[in-house]
């Protein structure tokens, strides 16, 4: 296969990398108005964040549209990084507000340019000691796609074998061509929830809906419970994803936080 042929041009893969840099450009939206807490940050931090991701996931779809399947990889393992860099600075900040002063130092200053987070073996287990994830990261672990993920974007980073340096190249003809692209759909998507998942678990309120400040801008009195209304895009994601691939995920997202999510 080549990466002009019709079965790699109609992948769903492309369809589907449109749909979450969309589902990035809402969240980072729908955030903008939580402040983060710990920091000078006048805006939510997570809105920059989230259309940072935006821009590494259209960078990867517009590479695997020139048929450069192998520096889709490399723009996934950024893209991984900057998930669990995601999880590791919320669930940092909720763990230290309120404890060391104002500012929370460690996140302010990275924040700013003065300092740089910890390496990301530390932050991984930052967050796989956390009591708050215990339940997550056991679901995360109960099989080892995540190993297989970052194992695959290793490889492809450091040409561990001839053949992955070849897909960079889609004039070449690969059979294997459409199994990579497939597997590369599978783990996108497996990223993607991992920052849902993380994200909903450590900030359920990044799941609302904005009918509750829309209302309290408006001097009108809020429906009961609407600060618990789930905006549509994440009800719709839930419904569409993980519903379908993280029953479990789900389960547990419905189970644990107070968010209206069905």
């Amino acid at each position: 296969m080549q990466s002009t042929d019709d079965r790699y041009i109609s992948h769903k893969v492309f369809n589907e990398l449109t749909y979450y840099a969309q589902f990035y450009e809402y969240l980072s939206d729908s955030v903008m108005s939580f402040p983060t807490t710990g920091t000078t940050a006048i805006m939510n931090m997570d809105t920059y964040v989230f259309m940072s991701i935006k821009g590494t996931i259209e960078s990867i779809h517009l590479v695997l549209k020139d048929g450069k399947l192998n520096d889709a990889y490399a723009l996934l393992r950024k893209y991984y990084d900057s998930v669990m860099i995601n999880a590791y600075t919320n669930l940092y900040i909720n763990d230290h507000t309120g404890q060391t002063g104002f500012f929370i130092e460690e996140i302010n200053d990275w924040l700013h340019g003065r300092k740089p987070l910890p390496r990301m073996k530390k932050m991984s287990a930052y967050l796989n000691k956390s009591a708050q994830l215990t339940e997550l990261n056991r679901l995360f672990d109960s099989d080892d796609r995540y190993d297989g993920v970052r194992e695959r974007c290793n490889d492809n980073m450091h040409y561990n074998y001839f053949a992955l340096l070849m897909l960079n190249e889609g004039k070449i003809h690969m059979k294997e061509r459409i199994h990579q692209l497939e597997q590369l759909s599978n783990d996108i998507r497996d990223v993607f929830i991992l920052n849902v998942a993380y994200l909903f678990i450590i900030n359920e309120h990044y799941m609302m809906s904005s009918d509750y400040i829309d209302y309290m801008e408006a001097s009108m009195l809020p429906p009961e419970g609407s600060q618990y209304w789930v905006a549509t895009f994440i009800q719709e994601m839930a419904d569409n994803i993980l519903s379908k691939v993280r029953p479990d995920i789900l389960a547990l997202l419905k189970r644990t936080t107070s968010m209206d999510l069905t």
